[in-house]
């Protein structure tokens, strides 16, 4: 099997070629900078393909004879269609790590017709958020009274912490974040702000924190799937307001990745609550955020190249993958799920 990866030089870059080396894989690493390029396939045992994101034509090369192709990239809103795009043609399976629910919409609106003609799964916003969002709605939704009501939150030690890529990213699409983007309710996305929820109480506390509306992108993914009638994301009040201040000059001065001593444990929480007023509460574990993405990514690349089942176009994660075994198979990595009943 060969996978190739394009932003292997970056820092989620380089956990992903560590997961792909560490389960035997040979890593194709794509990009335009050959030293750098260089540099990691020597430590790594790699081959390196050189392909910049104006030549359509070295992309498609580049990406011909792998099986599938991970998409590592800062802004995908600015950056993320011609690997994309070369990923269809030249017919590898596709994966990325965006976070952003502007380009989620644009793949499933723009790529499923290339995708299904070309025979291969594009599975986009596999990141420690998205891909446990959408997998653990699917599972929460099915242990209470549907149509259900999911809002998704994502919790982090670091308190907002993270690395000059992400930085990127929320300036990219700033308005979108610190105005919370989408949310789904009643057939339809919707902007403007939620009245509910306001306040939660997070997992292992007692005491209920502030939350405002954030882009979470399973709410785009988890109506395709799941019956819903409302779905929306929210984020600790205070690590939002940290988060929209961010200016480009700020993020020049951030480092490529978080300072050793930063705690990047995370809870990923999906409270789902039935029509009936049934309620539970899934929420999934991790150590790190950046790490358990690439994680995440890397096996959602193995699975799509050894699918023999799904069916090609763009897809939600719980329409490509079995939710509950993928989940399972990230607890040799100190990834841990469980869902709880709710009062």
């Amino acid at each position: 099997m060969k996978i190739a990866v394009y932003g292997a030089t970056g820092y989620t870059g380089g956990h992903l070629v560590a997961e792909l080396v560490r389960r035997g894989i040979q890593p194709v690493l794509v990009g335009r900078d050959s030293d750098r390029l260089m540099s990691t396939a020597r430590a790594t045992d790699s081959e390196i393909r050189i392909a910049t994101l104006d030549d359509h034509q070295a992309l498609v090369a580049a990406f011909t004879g792998v099986d599938a192709v991970i998409s590592s990239l800062p802004a995908y809103v600015e950056h993320g269609a011609p690997v994309l795009a070369a990923t269809i043609a030249a017919g590898a399976h596709y994966v990325d790590l965006s976070g952003e629910q502007l380009w989620l919409k644009r793949v499933f609106h723009e790529f499923a017709a290339p995708a299904e003609a070309s025979g291969v799964m594009v599975v986009p916003g596999i990141t420690d958020s998205n891909l446990p969002g959408d997998l653990l709605a699917y599972l929460a939704a099915r242990r209470v009274s549907t149509p259900a009501e999911i809002v998704i939150s994502h919790h982090t030690r670091s308190g907002g912490e993270g690395s000059r890529g992400s930085a990127q990213t929320l300036l990219a699409s700033l308005d979108w974040f610190r105005t919370g983007g989408w949310h789904y309710q009643d057939g339809e996305l919707r902007r403007g702000t939620l009245d509910r929820p306001t306040s939660m109480v997070l997992p292992s506390d007692t005491a209920e924190v502030p939350v405002t509306k954030f882009p979470q992108p399973p709410v785009l993914t988890i109506p395709r799937h799941t019956p819903v009638r409302f779905v929306a994301g929210v984020l600790d009040a205070r690590i939002h307001a940290a988060v929209s201040t961010v200016t480009p000059d700020l993020a020049q001065t951030l480092p490529q990745a978080p300072s050793a001593t930063a705690d990047m444990r995370y809870d990923l929480v999906v409270d789902a609550r039935g029509s009936d007023g049934t309620a539970v509460r899934a929420v999934l574990s991790g150590v790190d955020s950046y790490r358990d993405s690439a994680l995440m990514a890397v096996a959602a690349a193995v699975a799509l190249a050894e699918s023999e089942t799904a069916e090609p176009g763009v897809l939600a994660a719980a329409e490509a993958f079995t939710p509950q075994t993928f989940l399972d198979g990230l607890a040799s990595h100190g990834i841990t799920w469980r869902i709880e009943e709710q009062a």
